[in-house]
């Protein structure tokens, strides 16, 4: 069993964390300054709530096995410094999800917008077929761990790894199996990052990625990591009476989503789950329920 301390645990990232490692049964401390009042209760519900808001040094002792950091988390903050000092291991919030999983499939979603969305959608196509996955995402009671699942699909984050590392998250997760959805700004000092991501990718791995933005195209069909490349466009679709119908093979689907930006989201969740053991039948009938 693990003995873990999050410092910094009101960012939802860390807390998710602190939560999933809890359900698996090792032991999670924390602290920060303020907490949302929404993440107080379920701490007090699972006996994670600390002893008050603020820092404490006591927390910090020999026998931690890790200790997390959170993004917000200051150079000169107590318990970090006392961690330092007693030379324990430090982590940053991608750095420690990455050595819990790092013997897993890692299927790692990223981009500058549109990542959650689809994300989501891969999320629902998974569950409505019951494959079981991990799974890490951005939003409340967003992370799940196991031992047994071979895959982990993680939304990743764009901000900075730590206040000790300034590194992107989703750097970070050394990919089996990517997605780059978009790149918001078109200028080489913001797309160098997700070149970076994409020259990560394990090789023999694989990206998909978006082919009508024209960086993303660029950037992946310029790296020179041996991967395979899986390139998504917005699919065809009809409008009739206020509701999209998608052209498949098996004819015409109605859908509950609409606008280029989510049809194009589903084309390239289409291509994750079908690498994750959805074929292309069972994604759509999980996709006609989506909204």
């Amino acid at each position: 069993m693990m003995q873990v301390h999050f410092i910094g645990l009101g960012e939802i990232s860390l807390f998710n964390l602190a939560i999933s490692l809890h359900k698996k049964g090792e032991t999670v401390t924390g602290s920060d300054e303020k907490f949302d009042e929404s993440l107080k209760s379920i701490m007090q519900e699972q006996g994670l709530l600390p002893k008050g808001a603020g820092w404490f040094s006591d927390s910090i002792h020999a026998r931690l096995d890790a200790v997390v950091i959170g993004s917000q988390v200051k150079h000169d903050n107590p318990e970090l410094v006392k961690a330092q000092e007693l030379g324990l291991p430090l982590f940053s919030f991608p750095d420690f999800l990455y050595e819990q999983t790092k013997y897993k499939t890692r299927v790692v979603i990223a981009g500058s917008q549109h990542q959650g969305t689809v994300a989501k959608m891969i999320l629902h196509a998974l569950d409505y077929n019951e494959v079981a996955t991990d799974y890490v995402t951005q939003t409340s009671n967003g992370i799940h761990l196991t031992t047994e699942n071979d895959f982990i699909l993680i939304e990743a984050g764009n901000g900075v790894s730590s206040s000790l590392d300034s590194t992107p998250q989703f750097q970070k997760y050394i990919p089996n199996i990517a997605l780059l959805s978009d790149i918001s700004s078109p200028k080489d000092t913001d797309s160098e990052p997700f070149a970076l991501f994409v020259d990560s990718i394990v090789k023999g791995g694989s990206i998909t990625y978006n082919d009508e933005d024209s960086t993303v195209k660029e950037l992946v069909e310029a790296s020179e990591n041996p991967i395979r490349k899986f390139p998504y466009s917005t699919p065809a679709y009809q409008e009739a009476n206020g509701e999209v119908f998608l052209d498949t093979p098996d004819g015409e689907m109605p859908l509950e989503i609409s606008g280029a930006d989510d049809l194009r989201s589903m084309a390239g969740a289409k291509w994750i789950c079908q690498q994750m053991g959805v074929d292309e039948v069972e994604f759509y009938e999980a996709m006609s329920t989506f909204h």
